[in-house]
């Protein structure tokens, strides 16, 4: 009996064997069905940031067996020991500096997927973050493009989360683009853009883009040494479309290491971290102190502009008020007038009445 017992349990197992088996092969064939995917990470001095961007991607639930991660660096302290042995990356270092657009176009040229989806190297990205995108490209055969006009962005002043956008229909933020290969015969980067390089990349936003749930495609935070202050879109809320998020840190991110590194470590981490500091990008500081003298000098343009309709509203309102007392006037003369007409009348009546009386007593004599 025992014997037989043994003989039971041997068969389940090997029957189970057969099943794992099975699954797994049905689960590797049903993943080769998926598109191939290239995440594409341009990257310039951002030690600090490589080992949870690389984290965010072994989150993610798309199928490692269709994703190639796709690193252009071309920082003074390159961080391919960072990402060696990983079988899907595509590591390649450029000792020259490359604006940023020349390195987007530089990485498109270097995937092999179908499709092409963004993950910069300093945001947090969702686990459905792959999957979420390649659902929608395929679920929206119009569009060749999606991305989120949406972000929501943590600032660690504040301890807040604020929204901003959206924007226009078409408009999306490079950090959250997920396209199909095809698109890249109809536009490419501007190569001298080393930052606000989507407009010229969505033909001033008039490519059809599908908007995504932001939820499920990023989470920004801002640091220290973000090519772009971004605290300075908290500095004119309602021009920037920027308000109080109904989101937390919480409802974006369940990874305890990752909420440990974005919220806690990671200021303390680039302060110790010179080679990443803004000034390390002289060209991108230009292009920014040029795009702020452009954005001042249409602030100024603008605010003249409405000085001058200020006058000109001030000298019709004037206007108003001189007709407005003129016409006060002559309504005043035509009411005394009326009067005197009116006192005139009542003369006349009064004579009538007379007069017919004296005619009375006339004609009685």
């Amino acid at each position: 009996m025992p014997k037989n017992k043994k003989k039971n349990k041997n068969k389940n197992k090997s029957r189970n064997k057969v099943e794992t088996a099975n699954i797994l092969e049905e689960d590797s064939s049903d993943s080769e069905l998926e598109p191939l995917v290239s995440i594409c990470t341009p990257t310039f001095n951002r030690r600090p940031f490589i080992p949870f961007i690389k984290k965010c991607i072994e989150n993610q639930t798309y199928p490692k067996s269709r994703i190639e991660w796709i690193i252009i660096d071309d920082g003074t302290d390159p961080i391919g020991d960072l990402v060696e042995g990983i079988e899907y990356v595509k590591y390649f270092y450029y000792p020259d500096k490359m604006l940023l657009g020349k390195k987007r176009n530089l990485m498109h040229s270097k995937c092999s997927g179908d499709i092409i989806i963004y993950m910069d190297d300093d945001d947090y990205y969702p686990k459905d973050r792959v999957s979420h995108a390649v659902q929608t490209l395929l679920e929206n055969p119009n569009f060749l493009i999606a991305g989120s006009s949406e972000m929501h962005i943590y600032f660690d002043s504040k301890n807040t989360v604020y929204q901003c956008g959206p924007y226009k229909e078409f408009h999306s933020t490079a950090a959250t683009f997920a396209f199909k290969k095809e698109l890249l015969l109809q536009t490419s980067y501007n190569e001298e853009n080393a930052l606000a390089e989507e407009r010229h990349f969505l033909k001033n936003y008039t490519i059809p883009l599908k908007q995504l749930d932001t939820q499920k495609s990023i989470m920004v935070f801002s640091h220290k040494h973000n090519s772009l202050n971004k605290e300075k879109l908290l500095e004119n809320m309602d021009a920037t479309r920027t308000k109080l998020s109904q989101f937390t840190v919480d409802d974006f991110i369940d990874d305890a290491v990752l909420k440990q590194f974005y919220m806690v470590d990671m200021n303390d981490l680039l302060t110790n971290y010179e080679p990443g500091k803004p000034e390390y990008k002289p060209k991108l500081m230009e292009q920014i102190k040029n795009m702020e003298l452009e954005r001042n000098k249409r602030l100024e343009d603008h605010n003249k502009m409405l000085e001058a309709q200020k006058r000109i509203l001030n000298q019709t309102q004037n206007q108003i008020q001189i007709g407005d007392a003129r016409i006060a006037h002559y309504e005043k003369q035509i009411e005394d007038k009326v009067c005197i007409i009116n006192d005139l009348l009542k003369r006349i009546k009064d004579l009538n009445t007379e007069l017919n009386y004296y005619k009375g007593v006339t004609n009685s004599i």
